[in-house]
């Protein structure tokens, strides 16, 4: 879950941008100039959420042939991220963080 939760949220927010700009948009000149914007709001952000989700699941692949790193639990670990002991990553399952090497 925690793989694909950032593309949710994404695809979540832009569906909200677009409802909201649209909404405010009909409130503040009924002509509808803003239901472009919104139109294009929601594409951009599913779009974006749509590659997150592709780039999420080839993750996940490469993990199941052994191509991504793992945790000693069999975990995919997460991206590297600095910290005061050096750059770690963190499994995504038992939550543990581990040295990059």
């Amino acid at each position: 879950m925690q793989l694909f939760a950032p593309a949710a949220v994404v695809a979540a927010l832009a569906l909200a941008a677009g409802i909201v700009s649209a909404d405010a948009g009909a409130a503040a000149l009924p002509g509808g100039s803003y239901a472009r914007l919104a139109q294009c709001l929601q594409l951009g952000g599913l779009g974006t959420a749509a590659t997150m989700l592709v780039h999420s699941f080839w993750r996940l692949w490469r993990w199941e042939r052994g191509r991504e790193p793992q945790c000693p639990c069999g975990g995919l670990l997460s991206r590297p991220r600095r910290s005061r002991h050096g750059r770690l990553r963190r499994c995504l399952g038992c939550r543990r963080p581990h040295p990059e090497t």
